[in-house]
């Protein structure tokens, strides 16, 4: 797959289908009185020596295809740096989607913007011994914040943008996800016995 820092197919195709997993259940969205209970799935794997991950994502949204992705690191932690890292996806996932909310609400509100461009910057610490931090610490990844910049050309009145932009934070999952502490479980399955 990979030759000589060179990626050999693009770092982004549509999958035919998400593959079969075998120890998370797809399931169909629901929709209830609070709204859409959607799903995210994803399976990815390490493909031989580096840091080289591939992976297939989609929601369980009707009409939202399946997508291989390949996600590396930079060579300066041992990555071969030909395909974004993981904190890049994040960062991306989570600009993308902000701009679907906002672009979505001014439509539904029927406000006249020109354009619409976001600048984001995610802060991160990390604390990996021989890596960020000397031997023998304790790992420890911790997020310090994101800040938004989000420009909008438009000759409606101020109040609106503001409004439209406050209540398109409010239903971005992506950002809520970062921005407010969410479940999360892990479950390790090692020689096929679950730990």
């Amino acid at each position: 797959m990979l030759n000589n820092n060179t990626v050999t197919h693009p770092i982004v195709t549509r999958a035919a289908a998400m593959p079969t997993p075998q120890h998370i259940s797809l399931n169909k969205i629901k929709k209830s009185k609070e709204g859409m209970e959607l799903e995210v799935d994803f399976i990815a794997e390490l493909t031989g020596d580096g840091l080289v991950k591939t992976g297939v994502v989609q929601p369980n949204v009707p009409g939202f295809g399946a997508f291989e992705v390949l996600c590396d690191e930079g060579s300066s932690i041992g990555g071969t740096d030909t395909a974004p890292a993981p904190l890049s996806y994040l960062a991306a996932g989570i600009g993308f989607c902000l701009l679907t909310h906002v672009h979505g609400l001014a439509q539904s509100r029927k406000l006249n913007i020109s354009s619409i461009k976001l600048e984001q910057k995610m802060k991160f610490q990390s604390r990996i011994p021989g890596m960020t931090a000397e031997e023998g610490s304790d790992m420890l990844g911790v997020s310090k914040g994101v800040e938004t910049v989000i420009i909008i050309e438009s000759q409606e009145d101020p109040s609106l943008i503001a409004s439209l932009v406050e209540a398109s934070e409010k239903a971005c999952m992506a950002l809520q996800t970062v921005v407010n502490a969410v479940p999360a479980s892990t479950t390790i399955i090692n020689n096929g016995q679950k730990l």
